[in-house]
């Protein structure tokens, strides 16, 4: 047991290492991109660095948007684990997006307390993200389509139904018909702050509670077993008695399920509406923020925290040294290309020195 505990915590510190590393390169690469561009690095990281963590204003910003990257990565995360591409994590947030905002719409005049309110929002936010996951898990179960096809496709008619119901006198568009959005939601839908003096609300709690359930269902469930089972090698997990296609099909409900419920904290704690560009890109970049969490839930919330501080810092350097956002865009892709660059290495390696030492590696 000793000897386990040990080497778990060395090749932690070894993945830790590696990243540090890996941060160190890409920063340098950033130093060269600003002084071709004409910048001082030194001042444009200092700016990085007070804009992330600087002040405590800084610092929940940071953690605000850490936090729709934290739930989103955690449903990528799922999939993946269970051998589904869920490359449609964006369309299922904005699904559920429009599911809170549908609910607070029919309670909006209810008299119903603020508690319940936030938590019916939220659930409706859950299950239209669960459906909206759910439609590529039974194709691929049913037809053998390609999650990955019908996940994008999926996205771009959520985005295009938002569109059309928030469009200048859509069905839930603002009355004023001014602008292509939803009317803000009441007070009492309103996710509350958490932390006094900072607009950090209650959502960035949802979202360590999304890593903890998860955690705790992977690692300590029969369901979380099965997804696990089927995502290593599908042939013996069906050998076993796991039936696939509906392990397939609940793995893409509770991946969608919770990109949905990232979109409805959104709305409830962030933006309190609904317009097509509500999301800039969240569910594409939990991709990343999975794989550079390496799909495990604590991972995740160290990765996303990295490009939530990265995000808040590049902001203030474009604001404060006029540094274009172009640039702040390169430097945050620059830090995702040698993470992630590294951690191939070191998994290239890791083969390498299973293979002469006669042991097999799964692909």
């Amino acid at each position: 047991m000793k000897d386990k505990l040990l080497s778990f915590l060395k090749s932690q510190l070894k993945s830790i290492i590696l990243i540090i590393v890996a941060l160190i390169c890409s920063f340098a690469a950033a130093a060269v991109v600003l002084l071709f561009a004409g910048y001082n690095p030194v001042e444009a990281f200092e700016s990085i660095l007070a804009g992330a963590i600087g002040s405590r204003t800084a610092i929940a910003q940071s953690f605000g948007k850490a936090t729709p990257l934290m739930i989103l990565g955690i449903s990528v995360a799922v999939a993946f684990k269970g051998s589904s591409f869920n490359i449609g994590a964006e369309g299922q947030f904005y699904a559920g997006a429009l599911g809170a905002v549908l609910c607070e719409m029919a309670l909006h005049n209810s008299g119903l307390p603020s508690a319940a309110i936030i938590t019916l929002c939220l659930l409706s936010a859950f299950l239209l993200g669960a459906v909206w996951g759910m439609i590529p898990g039974y194709l691929k179960a049913s037809r053998g389509a390609s999650e990955v096809v019908t996940t994008v496709m999926l996205t771009s008619v959520i985005l295009l139904l938002v569109g059309f119901l928030v469009s200048q006198g859509g069905p839930i568009a603002e009355p004023r018909g001014i602008y292509p959005e939803t009317q803000e939601i009441v007070e009492s839908a309103r996710l509350p702050y958490i932390w006094k003096g900072t607009r950090l609300h209650l959502g960035f709690a949802i979202a360590l509670a999304v890593v903890a359930a998860s955690y705790f269902f992977l690692e300590k469930t029969t369901g979380g077993y099965k997804i696990k089972a089927t995502g290593l090698n599908p042939n013996a997990a069906a050998y076993g008695g796991i039936s696939v296609g509906m392990v397939t099909i609940s793995t893409m409900m509770l991946s969608g399920a919770i990109a949905g419920l990232a979109g409805g904290v959104e709305v409830l704690g962030t933006s309190w509406k609904l317009y097509v560009n509500l999301s800039p890109g969240y569910g594409y970049n939990a991709i990343a923020v999975a794989l550079l969490g390496r799909l495990s839930p604590i991972g995740i919330v160290f990765s996303a925290l990295l490009f939530g501080m990265l995000n808040t810092g590049c902001n203030q350097m474009a604001r404060y040294i006029g540094i274009p956002n172009t640039i702040a865009a390169v430097i945050q892709a620059l830090v995702l290309l040698f993470v992630v660059g590294f951690s191939i290495l070191e998994n290239k390696t890791f083969s390498l020195k299973l293979k002469k030492k006669g042991g097999t590696v799964c692909e």
